[in-house]
């Protein structure tokens, strides 16, 4: 994952759309791929079952021809009559019977020279050959119960066929081996068991059906449904024609079996089942060239959707690439100072976001050049300041000297209200005093006014019960109070007043500066509120009340002047009611 967060946007975008590209593709590939291999298998599979049941359906008319020969025998009559009344035991006789028993064993064996019949009497017949036996014989046979071959024949139903798969000898006077299919059927009259016949098919006829080829690895087994023996019919390793291994056990534990493909067809009756398995490593290898074609196919489509989704992000990401690169490696400043910023227009969102950082960094460049104007005067303001602080206390204690020295009462006056004007003006250096104290200010420098130009005016100070300790800008009222004389009684030698009014207003405070002075037409005043007026209420002062209030109040604070022609003016300043605390805290905001 942090890997992933260190990737361009763009190869993450071309990883994501692979991902969610590639998992449908490899799902659908993959049942695909399931269902064609499911598909192939079955067709070689089916290939194999055709041959395996051709050789099945071969067995199995072999071994029904062999049992309709055997109840063609257990209906034979005079067969039944000999077995039952043991006539004619002269030698004549015999001899008839011998010669009768041999031309039906003659027609028997007549389409199958290999399979051997023989019939063992129950009952002593004096007649002891190739056909007609005596029971002793089966006596001494064991079938894979674990009982004699007799004893399980005699115990079979009416019409029943036993069938047993063991090894014997081929004749009487053979020393070794062969493997036989046997069939066994009781012969009965009026329920009584006068023979058994016995039906011997040589296995090396069952093996005869198999001589095609087979797949490499691939096994053909005969599981006997009696002994449980299994016994290998065929194997591609085998040399020349196919031997069945007597005594051979096939052993195939669930690991082998797992391994395996197995085909398995029912033989005729109980005789058993013909297994063939088929190493799924073969089929493998049968459908490589199919591989090798699904891998290639899919090697070739992950490089074109690899190419594809490269090129589909790039041309997604493209107009935001461009953006990046002019961001790339620069700082604040010499984004703001690059002229090389603007963006093709287009309609879609990366030009929206194109023409959106357009007008950002032009913002930002207006408010970094106001920033540093501001900057600018703040220095220049803080020189003023210096030298204002400066001069004023020179001042304050050149007055206090010259109140102590001199004798002249008018002149004392003069200079206690200059001491005490400067006394609150200094204020150990602070811009923020009370109401109070700034309407002792402002009392204090109309005194110094009248003293100062012989203008004969009153002028009265009011301020409601409450607010004379909520914090003012220092001077904020001085300049206006300074028009008020200078202008607004400008011309009139008597009668002048001018009246200060500090008062509650919707929870700010507001100060109602009046005179009755010339006034001012609706255009003068609509000047002075635009600030395009450089003369009476306009200029410096009045200007610099606006920027002070506006850095320091905020917004929704301000000046509103009311003035009629020949009647005077109103200049009315409102400002928020600020008490020590959150005066603070405006100013920590604000600064």
């Amino acid at each position: 994952m942090p890997k992933f967060k260190k990737l361009k946007y763009r190869h993450k975008i071309a990883l994501i759309i692979f991902i969610f590209t590639l998992l449908p593709m490899l799902v659908l590939g993959s049942f695909l791929t399931v269902k064609i291999w499911n598909s192939k298998v079955k067709d070689i599979l089916e290939v194999k079952n055709a041959q395996l049941t051709s050789s099945v359906v071969g067995i199995n008319s072999l071994l029904s021809a062999n049992t309709e020969k055997m109840i063609y025998i257990n209906k034979n009559y005079y067969i039944n009559n000999y077995l039952e009344t043991n006539s004619d035991q002269n030698l004549l006789g015999i001899m008839n019977f011998s010669d009768y028993l041999q031309s039906v064993m003659a027609a028997v064996k007549s389409d199958n020279s290999q399979t051997d019949v023989a019939i063992y009497a129950l009952k002593d017949t004096n007649y002891d050959g190739e056909y007609l036996r005596s029971i002793q014989s089966l006596e001494n046979e064991i079938g894979s119960n674990g009982m004699s071959i007799k004893d399980e024949v005699l115990k079979l139903n009416d019409g029943e066929i036993m069938w047993e798969f063991r090894s014997a000898k081929p004749a009487m006077n053979s020393d070794f081996k062969a493997d036989y299919i046997f069939a066994y059927k009781k012969i009965e009259s009026l329920n009584k068991p006068l023979a058994i016949i016995e039906m011997r098919i040589p296995f090396n006829q069952i093996i005869s059906f198999f001589k095609y080829d087979i797949p490499k690895g691939s096994t053909i087994v005969y599981e006997a449904d009696k002994g449980e023996k299994n016994i290998i019919i065929r194997t591609s390793q085998a040399v020349g024609l196919p031997i069945a291994q007597t005594e051979q056990q096939l052993y195939l534990d669930e690991d082998k079996l797992s391994k395996y493909y197995v085909l398995s067809l029912k033989l005729y009756s109980e005789v058993g089942n013909i297994s063939m398995f088929i190493p799924r490593s073969l089929v493998f290898q049968e459908l490589k060239l199919y591989w090798v074609t699904v891998i290639v196919i899919f090697l070739v489509i992950i490089a074109f959707l690899i190419f594809t989704v490269e090129v589909v992000s790039y041309f997604l990401t493209k107009k935001l690439e461009v953006l990046f690169r002019k961001m790339n490696k620069k700082s604040v400043e010499s984004l703001i100072n690059n002229n090389d910023m603007q963006f093709n227009k287009t309609q879609d969102e990366f030009g929206t976001i194109g023409n959106v950082f357009y007008e950002l960094t032009v913002k930002i460049k207006e408010y970094y050049k106001q920033i540093t104007d501001y900057e600018l005067e703040r220095k220049v303001l803080e020189t003023q300041l210096l030298q204002e602080r400066f001069n004023p206390h020179f001042l304050y204690n050149t007055l206090s000297t010259i109140r102590w020295i001199t004798e002249d009462t008018k002149v004392k006056e003069v200079v206690n209200s200059m001491v005490r004007y400067y006394r609150i003006a200094l204020n150990k250096g602070s811009s923020i005093i009370t109401i109070t104290q700034e309407l002792e200010m402002i009392e204090e420098y109309l005194r110094l006014q009248k003293f100062a130009y012989g203008n004969e005016f009153e002028f009265v100070i009011e301020m409601e019960e409450g607010i004379g300790n909520y914090l003012i800008l220092k001077h904020l009222l001085q300049p206006v109070v300074e028009n008020a004389v200078l202008h607004g009684l400008n011309g009139r030698e008597t009668g002048g007043i001018i009246r200060i009014h500090a008062r509650n207003y919707e929870g700010d405070i507001a100060f109602d500066i009046s005179d009755n002075g010339a006034g001012m037409d609706s255009e003068k005043l609509e000047k002075v509120l635009n600030g395009s007026d450089d003369g009476t209420y306009g200029g410096y002062g009045m200007e610099n009340i606006r920027k002070r209030m506006e850095i320091f109040y905020g917004s929704g604070y301000g000046i509103e002047i009311v003035s009629i022609q020949d009647q005077g003016t109103t200049v009315i300043i409102r400002i928020p009611a600020f008490l020590n605390a959150n005066i603070q805290m405006s100013m920590k905001s604000i600064l």
